[in-house]
């Protein structure tokens, strides 16, 4: 099996931030796609990219805000994270640019961005987006405002595109919204594109923003969606655990294949649900047990434990000793 499609849940707190702001109720919408609001605490965590699209384009669709992303897109590139963070501490537009186009599959699995140039101009793109009409209408100007405000970086906190490639069809109203008023669009294109002046590239960044932060390891790397079926729906359940139950019907439904068919699945892998539940669950508790302010019964009940006696045994049979003895043993460890 292929790995499930992974985005930040960063994006989907985006669009549920906008979505607050114009006085819509973003909670309704996310229970509707199925999407737990308690992975919106956690932005580094990835969900299925499906259920992201989901929530943007039934959420807009419902609302009427045909330009709901551009709202959503409206969160300072800085504060996306490490991505974020490399993008605006680049000295020059050009290495901002790469930087963008290289690190995004760290931010979603299937992201496709690219520079062009064309004689005097360059084309920062994306390639083709994901989703029914609805929610690829959502996406793109999500990401279309946040490649615009990565060039603005270099080009000035006003400035305006003038030439536009976008893969939406003209929906109504869409032409109308300022971003898009003054520009030459083309609607229905195989690709997102904008263009801008190619003197640009070597520009260097006008500043990082009040909240960006430089990243702490230069030479490291962002966690990427993984690359497998098994890994991928791992970091699946680590952001949806602290929803509290995570039924294999949920699973089944999020990778889009039967409840039988999946535990076949985990038959072929010599695994249970209930065993790699159990791991992720194992997993997400060692952090918690290395901070003593928090009780073991809170750890418990995070991760979707119906009782701590559960968490306990379940904890003893992969650690061999019982969450306080593990938790002893490591504050009593030297660093």
């Amino acid at each position: 099996m292929t790995a499930l499609p992974l985005v930040r849940a960063r994006y989907a707190h985006a669009f549920a931030l906008a979505l607050t702001r114009l006085g819509a109720p973003a909670e309704r919408f996310l229970h509707e796609v199925r999407l737990p609001e308690d992975v919106l605490e956690s932005p580094d965590g990835f969900i299925p990219a499906q259920k992201l699209w989901g929530f943007a384009g039934l959420a807009a669709q419902s609302t009427g805000i045909a330009d709901l992303g551009l709202h959503a897109g409206q969160v300072p590139v800085g504060e996306h994270g490490e991505f974020g963070s490399r993008v605006v501490y680049a000295p020059t537009l050009y290495q901002a640019i790469e930087t963008f186009c290289g690190e995004a599959r760290a931010e979603y699995s299937r992201a496709d961005f690219y520079l062009a140039r064309e004689g005097t101009k360059a084309w920062f793109c994306r390639g083709p987006i994901d989703g029914t009409d609805a929610e690829r209408q959502q996406v793109e100007l999500y990401v279309l405002m946040l490649m615009v405000q990565t060039l603005r970086l270099a080009a000035g906190p006003w400035w305006q595109p003038t030439e536009l490639r976008l893969q939406n069809n003209d929906a109504a109203g869409l032409a109308d919204v300022e971003l898009l008023r003054q520009a030459n669009v083309q609607f229905g294109r195989p690709v997102l594109g904008i263009a801008f002046p190619s003197c640009l590239l070597g520009m260097p960044l006008q500043g990082h923003g009040a909240t960006a932060k430089p990243f702490a390891q230069p030479g490291g790397a962002a966690i990427r969606p993984a690359s497998d079926f098994l890994g991928s729906l791992r970091q699946v359940l680590h952001s949806f655990i602290r929803g509290g139950q995570v039924s294999i019907d949920t699973v089944a439904e999020i990778a889009g294949i039967s409840v039988r068919t999946l535990q076949r699945r985990f038959a072929e892998m010599g695994l249970s649900y209930s065993g790699l539940l159990d791991e992720v669950r194992f997993e997400a508790a060692i952090p918690l047990l290395e901070d003593a302010s928090i009780k073991m019964t809170d750890i418990a009940f995070d991760l979707g434990y119906s009782d701590p006696a559960h968490f306990a045994r379940a904890f003893r049979r992969l650690a061999g000793v019982s969450p306080r003895e593990f938790r002893r043993q490591r504050l009593e460890t030297p660093t």
